[in-house]
């Protein structure tokens, strides 16, 4: 990776242009000390990562910044904690769809016995949390009208870049908050850290089925200074590549 020293002994000028290409590429410039009191470009490290801690009724997947992130392992039961290790980078948006465990004919679960609530809550070591000023919208709900004797099923289609950026959610509503009674979480719930979060879905827990939430971070909600290494990966390697031995070599290494 390439390390843009900036000496102290170069010129007020050539010192801010160099700062101003690292900004021009995208590159987070790092204090580090050494030699010459220089500043430079570092790897990420686990220590500039944040816990992010999901639960839902009952299965949900995770977008940050248009990116798959993460993916319950559990579709129906038991209700588990979802917590991963992600890099933010701000502004940040979030966008999860969850669903609540449902026969997609008749929207019962149960062998069509039981019409299921639903809920899903996140909270990211940022101070990132679910509540009311997140968008929700159903894809999926039923039994219509609540039916259960003619269990009927009403879908729209998914957009295929609900998870991106730049998707339009202008049109959305506000999600609506939940108390814990209502969602009744399980006993892996009350073992992470969802303080200050709000159990999130729909206006109508029980019916709607499929729904999208989308929420955009503009900045870290506990006020730290966070580098953003977005694009750290079109950063020129400063020397040759790995396993490179320049004429007649065996090239670069593929680690």
């Amino acid at each position: 990776m390439t390390k843009l020293t900036v000496s102290s002994r170069l010129p007020k000028a050539l010192c801010l242009a160099t700062a101003a290409l690292a900004s021009i590429l995208g590159v987070y410039a790092i204090a580090q000390p050494g030699a010459g009191g220089g500043s430079g470009l570092r790897k990420a490290q686990m220590a500039d990562t944040i816990k992010a801690n999901m639960y839902a009724d009952n299965w949900f997947m995770l977008y940050v910044n248009g990116e798959l992130v993460a993916v319950d392992s559990i579709k129906f039961i038991p209700h588990n904690v979802v917590s991963v290790d992600i890099l933010p980078s701000y502004p940040m948006t979030i966008a999860v769809m969850a669903k609540d465990n449902a026969d997609p004919k008749t929207g019962m679960e149960y062998a069509n016995t039981n019409i299921g609530d639903a809920g899903f809550i996140l909270k990211f070591g940022d101070g990132t949390v679910t509540n009311a000023s997140w968008k929700a919208k159903k894809f999926s709900s039923g039994p219509i009208n609540g039916d259960t004797k003619n269990p009927r099923v009403e879908n729209l289609p998914i957009p295929e870049n609900w998870y991106a950026v730049d998707f339009d959610d202008s049109s959305w509503a506000n999600a609506k908050e939940y108390a814990e009674e209502v969602v009744d979480p399980k006993q892996p719930y009350f073992d992470a850290d969802f303080r200050g979060a709000k159990f999130i879905w729909t206006d109508d827990i029980e019916l709607d089925n499929t729904v999208i939430f989308r929420h955009q971070v503009a900045k870290s909600p506990d006020g730290k200074d966070r580098p953003d290494f977005t694009n750290l990966n079109n950063v020129v390697p400063s020397g040759p590549p790995k396993g490179g031995k320049g004429k007649g070599g065996k090239g670069p290494s593929r680690k």
